[in-house]
């Protein structure tokens, strides 16, 4: 069975963003898995429009209603499709079976209720309409909505053989406790603790012994899954990812809006530009920061690429994740945090950042090489590629020639993008320089806003000149006097 996308009007196309680029970003602290997951695969140059349709629709807090429900539908489909793959004898196969094909129907039943408005909603929900009205569709909904109380017996007498932490099902949610490891993870902290299944799960013979308790109710269960064994389409659990995508970016401008930032239904451009005006790393209000520094961003096929130097701490990779986040959402057709923006639908992201954890035993150099070829073994002529300090970690002079020769290779490929970096040799070179903004008249307070500078050497040491009143204007000053 082919179910319709909620993303794709036709089959993807696009190449597929690497999920160590969300890492990058840090846009795992937005969003689960699930909507990354979605994301992987931007859209089309058609696809963005129709896609920025459905979220204004998601406006209508009604109809965000109803596809959450269905987002809590899929969930139980898709915890009761892992127990169903995990079962170990037949009368759990069948009991599981019978429920998951209940909770199929209930999705069924509910999207096509759903209001359809713009595209993919009325594709999808046509689609549902047509599939429920189907004779096996209605004699599936009809015996399991009929019968559904005594599967529920079944699982709540079940339960007082053991009390109430019994499962009759493997549960694979993701926690609190498992998004606290992974955050400790990617800083390098390894887990000591000995790995211990902590679930109880009822054994086989236990479930057999159930049976023959009711063995009327799992006589239907059997009887149910001979006739109806080739019913059941695990394709709907894309639904998953496609769904959570779509509530939780709308979750996400919704918090964006009530914070006072901006919202932008950005331009689809046909020329190879890339224009943000108040970019925001909008991962930041995972840590609970409220105003956001705004910075601008221009690329242009005459400069397409930049380096990006200046004093640590001043926001340099802050916006290297505004332009990332920006652009990913835009190939996902999601509404932008920014004042507007008109932008080229790039082929791809490819970022490299420092993490102790990415690398092995060859070092993080070795790591850093590594994951350039990677990203070069790519057409990376209509993408952005976004490198922080990559080349750091071997000493200046080799550092100096790589970045120089990285940075020249990805300009005349014709990439967008930006190159953090502190080597001072890279001063004379055509490629532009972006740089960190410094308040020298308050102690060289860091502002976090980011202008374009003529060469390296300004970002270096300009700040310092100017702290100690050695500019040139500040020196023709003193002998004025």
């Amino acid at each position: 069975m082919i179910f319709p996308s909620l993303l794709f009007t036709s089959a993807p196309s696009r190449t597929k963003i690497a999920r160590e680029t969300f890492d990058d970003l840090k846009m795992e602290l937005l969003l689960s898995d699930e909507a990354i997951s979605a994301m992987t695969t931007a859209g089309t140059p058609e696809d963005i429009p129709i896609r920025q349709e459905l979220f204004r629709v998601l406006e209508n807090k009604d109809i965000r209603l109803q596809l959450k429900l269905l987002a809590r539908n899929i969930e139980e489909v898709y915890k009761l499709d892992a127990a169903y793959n995990a079962s170990k004898c037949d009368n759990e196969r069948n009991y599981l079976y019978f429920n998951l094909v209940n909770a199929e129907m209930k999705f069924f039943r509910n999207a096509a209720k759903t209001e359809a408005k713009g595209f993919f909603l009325e594709r999808f929900v046509e689609f549902f309409k047509k599939e429920f009205d189907r004779e096996e569709c209605c004699k599936a909904e009809e015996i399991t909505s009929l019968n559904f109380p005594k599967s529920d017996l079944v699982r709540i007498n079940s339960l007082r053989l053991k009390g109430e932490t019994m499962r009759i099902r493997t549960e694979d949610e993701t926690t609190i406790v498992s998004r606290l490891t992974k955050c400790a993870k990617d800083l390098g902290i390894s887990d000591t603790r000995e790995k211990r299944d902590v679930s109880i799960k009822i054994k086989p013979r236990i479930i057999n012994g159930l049976a023959s308790l009711y063995p009327e109710s799992f006589k239907l269960f059997k009887e149910f899954y001979d006739e109806f064994s080739d019913f059941y389409a695990p394709e709907v659990l894309k639904y998953r990812s496609e769904l959570n995508f779509y509530l939780e970016v709308s979750e996400i401008i919704d918090r964006v809006k009530a914070m006072g930032m901006p919202i932008c239904w950005p331009a689809v451009s046909n020329e190879k530009k890339f224009i943000i005006r108040g970019a925001r790393d909008i991962s930041l209000i995972a840590k609970n920061v409220v105003n956001i520094v705004p910075n601008d961003v221009e690329f242009t096929a005459e400069e397409p690429f930049c380096y990006l130097t200046g004093a640590n701490g001043g926001g340099k990779t802050t916006y290297l994740r505004a332009v990332g986040i920006t652009a990913i959402m835009f190939l996902c057709g999601c509404p932008l945090v920014c004042n507007d923006a008109e932008l080229y639908p790039v082929s791809g992201v490819y970022t490299h950042f420092p993490r102790d954890e990415r690398f092995d035993g060859d070092g993080r150099f070795a790591d850093e090489q590594n994951r350039v070829k990677e990203i070069l073994a790519n057409d990376v002529s209509d993408a952005l590629v976004l490198l922080n300090e990559t080349y750091s970690t071997t000493n200046e002079e080799i550092a100096t020639d790589l970045t120089g020769k990285l940075a020249d290779q990805l300009f005349e490929l014709g990439a967008f993008g930006i190159y953090i970096t502190h080597q001072h040799g890279v001063g004379n070179t055509k490629i532009p320089f972006l740089s960190v903004i410094v308040d020298a008249s308050d102690e060289n307070r860091r502002t976090y806003r980011i202008e374009r500078r003529r060469g390296a050497s300004d970002s270096f040491a300009l700040d310092i000149l100017k702290k100690y009143g050695l500019t040139a204007d500040a020196l023709r000053a003193r002998f004025v006097k």
